[in-house]
Parts: C-alpha cells; sequence; structure tokens
C-alpha cells in the first residue's frame, strides 16, 4: 500500500533569509511586522533560517493560533504568500507548542524525512527555534501527519 502524504496550505509569515518577526493578523486580514527577529532570537544574527508561517485550517491548543511551519523550499517564498505544502516531520517542544517541517512540491524529492535534511542545516534550525524552548523530539512525517488531523478545525 502506497502511503500518500496529503498536502496542506500554509501562510508565510517570514521568508527564508528575513529578518523580521512577522504575525498573521486575523482582525486585519494580513500579515503585520512585529520587530526584528534579532530582538527576540539572537542566533544567526535574527536571520530565518527557513520559511516561517503557519498552516491554516488548525489550531494550536497552546498560543490559540493555527498550528506553526517551519517550510524547506527551493523556492522564494515573499510575506503573506500561499504554499502548498507536505509535512515531513513534527518538532515537539517543551512549552507544547510544536512546529510542522515542511516541503512544497519543488522539493519533496529533495527531503522526504528530517533526516534527509543535511545535518548543518538540521542544526541551525533546531538552534535557532529552541532559542526560547526546547526541542523534546523531532517525529517522523508519519507523526507529522496524524498530529495535524489531531489539530485540523472541523
Amino acid at each position: 500500500m502506497e502511503n500518500k502524504m496529503k498536502e496542506y496550505q500554509a501562510i508565510i509569515e517570514t521568508p527564508e533569509g528575513d529578518n523580521r518577526r512577522r504575525h498573521f493578523d486575523k482582525k486585519q486580514n494580513k500579515v503585520v511586522d512585529l520587530q526584528p527577529l534579532e530582538e527576540v532570537i539572537p542566533v544567526n544574527n535574527g536571520i530565518a533560517p527557513v520559511n516561517y508561517g503557519f498552516i491554516k485550517n488548525t489550531h494550536c491548543d497552546v498560543d490559540g493560533d493555527e498550528i506553526d511551519l517551519l517550510l524547506l523550499s527551493e523556492n522564494k517564498y515573499k510575506v503573506g504568500e500561499a504554499a502548498e505544502i507536505i509535512p515531513i516531520a513534527l518538532i515537539k517542544r517543551a512549552d507544547g507548542d510544536d512546529k510542522i517541517v515542511g516541503v512544497d512540491k519543488a522539493t519533496i524529492s529533495k527531503y522526504k524525512e528530517w533526516q534527509d535534511v543535511p545535518k548543518e542545516k538540521r542544526n541551525l534550525i533546531e538552534k535557532f527555534f529552541s532559542y526560547h524552548f526546547k526541542f523534546i523530539s523531532i517525529e517522523n512525517s508519519i507523526k507529522a501527519e496524524e498530529y495535524l488531523k489531531e489539530h485540523k478545525i472541523k
């Protein structure tokens, strides 16, 4: 039996290589600029090592927002741009604000699981996104898919 991973729609709040912290404001229905990332996360000089955003139609009980996404991609994304993603990993964090690692169609042939990502890149992502709250574990794509199904808004 073939395991076909489901695609999800995501919105990019902070593109890879950007240095600004942004958040989608539901009331304004747009992504708003909050502050320089370096003021919050000094790792990597506050420069986002991956595209960061959220997965639409999901819910995180910890912060009340959608599930956070770390998107690995060959494509360049802009603030507020939508992306069709496939989950490849689930990062469980000590604060319960877990993150999904995903790829888009352009990148799925390169990274199917977390271990496919080069070690240097994995280390930077972990250092950056565990600056305030440590990673408890990094689960596989099947666990990521199960997590998204459990947190999907019905």
